[in-house]
Order: C-alpha cells, then sequence, then structure tokens
C-alpha cells in the first residue's frame, strides 16, 4: 500500500494499537509519583522511539526478516501484551467491561476476518471515537479543569526522576521491535509510505492519546492514593469507555497478529493467556484492597497497582534486553543460541533488580541494570565467531 490515505489509516492501526493501558493508565502514576515531569519522560522517548521503527526497518524484506527470525520472542511478547489488557480491563472495569472489551475485540477480528485494510479502518473509527470522548469529557470540566499545581508536584525526588528516564528510554526504545502489529504495518506499507505512517501514528494518534491521558492524570493521581477499586469509581464512564473499547481494539490487532499464519501451539497459548489474565483481573477486583503487611516494603497502594508494575517491568527489562542482546547485530558472526544464554542470564538478574528500584522505591537499583545490560552486550561482541575460518592451508 502507498499513498497519503494508506499513510493516514496505518497511522491509526499502529496509534491504536500502541494504546495499550500503559498509555491509559501509566500517567496517572507518574504524575502521582513524579510530576508533570514523568509525563513528559514516559512521552517523549515512547512517540520518538516507536515512530523511529519505520525509518529503521527500512524495507518489507527487513521485517520479515526479523519477524522469522525472531518468531518466538515476538509471540510471547504478543501474548503478554494480551494479557496485560485483560488483566487491567478486569481489575478496573470488571466482568462488565469485559464483556464490552470482548464484543469489540470480536467485532474488529471477524470484521476484517479477509481484509487486513478493514483493520485501518476499525482504528480509524477507534481514534474517532477517543477523540469523542475527549472533546466531551473537557466540555464537561472533567479534564483540564480539574489541574492544579498541586497534582504536578510528585511524592519522589528529581533524583528518582533522573534514574527513570534512562529505564524509560531503554523499554520505550527498543520493545517496538517486538511487536507483530508494527511488522504487519511495515511490511503492508512501501518504504515512504511507511516512514510516513509511522510519522503520523506516533507524533500524531498516539501523541493525542496519550495527552487525553495527561488531561485526567492529575485529577485523578490526587484524588486517592488507592490506585484499585477506588480509582475504577472515580473514572467517570466517559474513560470506562476508552478503557474498555481501546483495550478491546488492541487486543483484537494482536490476537490477529499472532494467529495469521495458523500454528495451533500459538492459538492455545492465546487461550490460556486469555484466560489466565482474565482470572488474574477479576481476582484482583474482588480481593483488592489496603496493602497487607506483606506489602509495606513496597511503595504501592494497592494489589492491583503491585501486578500491574510487574507486568511493565518486563517491557523496562526482559523485552528490551531481548532486542539489546539477540536482535541487534553484533560485529561478528555469533551463534544465536549463545546470544540466547547470555540474554536468559541477564533477564533473570535484571527483572529482580527493577522490582527493587521501581516497587520498592529503590532507584539508585537501575544503575546496576544498566551496568549488567553493558556488561551482556560485550560478552556477546567477545563470543568466538558462529563461522571461524578455516585455517590456511600448510605451505
Amino acid at each position: 500500500m502507498r499513498g497519503p490515505l494508506a499513510a493516514i489509516l496505518w497511522g491509526c492501526f499502529l496509534g491504536c494499537s500502541w494504546t495499550w493501558v500503559i498509555g491509559m493508565f501509566f500517567p496517572v502514576l507518574l504524575v502521582r509519583d513524579y510530576g508533570l515531569w514523568g509525563w513528559v519522560v514516559f512521552a517523549v522517548p515512547n512517540v520518538l522511539g516507536a515512530a523511529a521503527m519505520g525509518w529503521v526497518l527500512k524495507n518489507r524484506e527487513t521485517s520479515l526478516r526479523i519477524v522469522q527470525k525472531h518468531a518466538s520472542a515476538c509471540r510471547w511478547f504478543g501474548l503478554v501484551t494480551v494479557a496485560y489488557q485483560m488483566y487491567l480491563v478486569g481489575a478496573l472495569a470488571g466482568p462488565m467491561g469485559l464483556t464490552v472489551a470482548g464484543m469489540v475485540m470480536l467485532a474488529v477480528l471477524v470484521a476484517g476476518r479477509a481484509d487486513h485494510l478493514r483493520d485501518t479502518y476499525a482504528a480509524l473509527l477507534i481514534f474517532a471515537v477517543s477523540i469523542g470522548l475527549f472533546i466531551y469529557a473537557q466540555s464537561t470540566g472533567k479534564l483540564w479543569t480539574h489541574l492544579d499545581p498541586a497534582a504536578f508536584t510528585g511524592r519522589l525526588t528529581t533524583i528518582d526522576l533522573y534514574l527513570f528516564a534512562p529505564a524509560a528510554l531503554f523499554g520505550f526504545a527498543l520493545c517496538p521491535y517486538l511487536d507483530l502489529t508494527f511488522h504487519r504495518a511495515r511490511q503492508a506499507t512501501t518504504a515512504g509510505t511507511g516512514k510516513a505512517a509511522f510519522t503520523v501514528g506516533f507524533c500524531v494518534v498516539f501523541f493525542s492519546m496519550i495527552v487525553f491521558s495527561l488531561g485526567y492524570a492529575g485529577a485523578l493521581a490526587n484524588a486517592t492514593g488507592h490506585i484499585g477499586l477506588d480509582l475504577a469509581r472515580l473514572l467517570w464512564p466517559v474513560l470506562l469507555v476508552q478503557l474498555v473499547v481501546q483495550g478491546g481494539f488492541t487486543m483484537a490487532v494482536h490476537v490477529r497478529s499472532l494467529t495469521l499464519r495458523g500454528n495451533r501451539r500459538v492459538e492455545f497459548g492465546l487461550f490460556i493467556t486469555l484466560a489466565l489474565g482474565l482470572m488474574v483481573g477479576l481476582g484482583v477486583l474482588l480481593m483488592d484492597g489496603e496493602p497487607g503487611p506483606w506489602m509495606k516494603w513496597t511503595f504501592v497502594t494497592s494489589v492491583t497497582e503491585l501486578i500491574y508494575r510487574m507486568f511493565l517491568l518486563l517491557y523496562g527489562t526482559v523485552f528490551p534486553a531481548y532486542v539489546l542482546l539477540c536482535m541487534i547485530p553484533t560485529y561478528r558472526q555469533v551463534s544465536h543460541k549463545a546470544k540466547l544464554i547470555v540474554f536468559a542470564a541477564a533477564a533473570t538478574l535484571s527483572y529482580p533488580l527493577a522490582c527493587v528500584a521501581f516497587i520498592a522505591n529503590r532507584s539508585l537499583w537501575v544503575l546496576p541494570i544498566f551496568a549488567l545490560m553493558v556488561t551482556a552486550r560485550i560478552l556477546i561482541e567477545l563470543l568466538p565467531s558462529a563461522n571461524p575460518q578455516p585455517p590456511a592451508p600448510n605451505p
């Protein structure tokens, strides 16, 4: 596909497929913890990192090679992403919200079954609905009118913000290369149209979505210290509608990207993922309360937030570590199996460190994570070549 219309349609598809429960909910936590600058540090690498993929992958063939070589990692990324959406929609919106999200997902899947282009028109509709909700919420005085200086003070220090910034850059700059919906868009467009689609999708469509989230983040972040059931009650209907409609679309496009090749193992894994996400989300909805004694070591305010952050940290450690260590080309050709061993060790060590840094609020623990990643990358570069040169014949 090529041309301005294709760029706009695929831009809407990309922007809406990237509007996860991260873009719709994480700004609330960021404004609460870091103030306005927390949202800025989140938004800039998120928008620019995702948009850059359309320029880094210069053509369809490059994307195809990545997906073929790293198929398992891309599938795991998609499965975890679907479970993440299912979890938070269940935890905040409850059974009714999950039902609506499921209906949206089913509608998108069925409507676009024979023609991928229909998914882009569905994305255009979803984007229009979100903008309509934004305008309606603003007209009723439920967004920016609630913002005041106190909403942007944050509860953490400037040092904490400085340490969060490289973590945000690491995750948002690298995670897009595992997203099958991004690869789908890149493979469906020409070089020029792909660049335009990624630019429009993230610098216009997705940016509009997270500006929307900033509009209610200040109000919700300070309205309650308990991010869970209390927050769900504060989310007025317009935001619940966006959460379930956008969540349903996001799940739908990831489901389609996972099942395009008809892999039965992927379909079974997807079923298990949906079931687990549903059970965890509804379970948290039913039992959520003030943190018990076992959570006093954290600075989170509810079980909902704890599990949310545990999901989120996968996108800040495990997935970007795979891209850094296994996908970015090395100076010499190195065995992929050897890379996977180094990656497994780095991911196993970095994830608990990230939990200490961003759940137990020991931000300085970010530093050993980056030291670990740099060391792992250097180690991969020093590994023996997978295709050593044959010895020179004796004279």
